[in-house]
């Protein structure tokens, strides 16, 4: 599992937050960020694919460091 970051063009409302259950929905500088787990790229390609089903543009995406190992 591996958390990612995607930035998404304009603001989005937490109306699509079912839509990408499981994430954070975070507003900043006119952009929306998206934070969370996916599990594999199996499922990346399944957030990436819903972003484009919506007409919303991907402006970037980063996979986040990982934590301490507890």
């Amino acid at each position: 599992m591996t958390d990612y970051q995607l930035e998404l063009r304009g603001e989005i409302s937490d109306r699509f937050a079912a839509v990408f259950e499981g994430m954070r929905i975070e507003q900043r500088d006119g952009n929306t960020l998206l934070t969370g787990p996916l599990a594999d790229q199996a499922q990346l390609h399944g957030v990436l694919t819903r972003i484009q089903d919506l007409g919303i543009e991907l402006v970037s995406i980063n996979p986040l460091p990982k934590g301490p190992q507890s």
